[in-house]
């Protein structure tokens, strides 16, 4: 190596070659880059609820109420309604609203809620079900055998519940890399509070046996649907 050589290897890095200007299409794509929409941590809680929202309501303002509803206490009307409401907002909350400094749900958080919405509604179906005499339907009284009342209120809760787990799983998609099961659970458990929460107004059939296994069933037959359809699409 020459003096020149050792010179030009320890000189100063503005004696370098200056590199060569950008391309102008680079300029151009680099001009045109926006920031990118973050996430909101209720937005898809918001979207599901809306849209899964419609069958309900339509429900309810179509199917004719349970003629014993304006006969039983008022306080248990409004206790189970209340009930129902709140565990399918704490269930569908769960599933989609990542917490606080979060970006994804917690599938930990997600399982606990739902089993403790799906465990309060059964201890409530268990100790607390009203009835009114002579107005409140028994299945005999459709010509109905209890399986038969239990599947055609267990298939109701599947319509309803299966709107939500439509969107939800739409809105849950890549953002559930692990844990998929106990997300789909709260989500499918959501769906079926919803249709509990129908089924305590429109379904005429008062008798305990009824509203836990079809209702509180359904619910956690969808809580159940839920976890397998999500754990099944993640692992595709």
């Amino acid at each position: 190596m020459t003096v020149e050589d050792f010179d030009r290897v320890l000189a100063p890095p503005g004696d370098f070659d200056q590199p060569p200007p950008p391309s102008a299409a680079l300029l151009e794509t680099v001009g045109g880059m926006k920031p990118v929409r973050t996430r909101t941590r209720f937005g898809a809680f918001a979207l599901v609820a809306l849209v899964g929202l419609c069958w309900p309501v339509a429900a309810l303002g179509h199917l004719p109420l349970r003629r014993d509803l304006t006969a039983l206490p008022t306080w248990w009307v409004i206790t189970a309604a209340a009930l129902w409401a709140t565990s399918f907002v704490l269930s569908l909350s769960a599933a989609l609203v990542p917490r606080r400094g979060d970006v994804l749900p917690a599938p930990g958080r997600a399982s606990r809620v739902s089993v403790a919405a799906m465990a309060a509604v059964l201890l409530f179906a268990l100790v607390a079900t009203a009835q009114a005499p002579g107005l409140s339907v028994r299945p005999e009284d459709l010509h109905w055998s209890l399986l038969h009342a239990c599947v055609h209120c267990i298939g109701f809760v599947f319509e309803i519940s299966a709107v939500f787990l439509l969107i939800g799983l739409l809105a849950l998609r890549r953002r559930v890399p692990m844990g998929g099961s106990r997300v789909g659970m709260a989500l499918g458990a959501a769906g079926g509070a919803m249709g509990g929460l129908v089924l305590h107004f429109i379904c005429p059939i008062a008798g305990t046996a009824h509203v836990v296994l079809a209702h509180v069933g359904g619910m956690v037959l969808a809580a159940a649907a839920g976890a397998l359809l999500l754990s099944g699409i993640l692992r595709r």
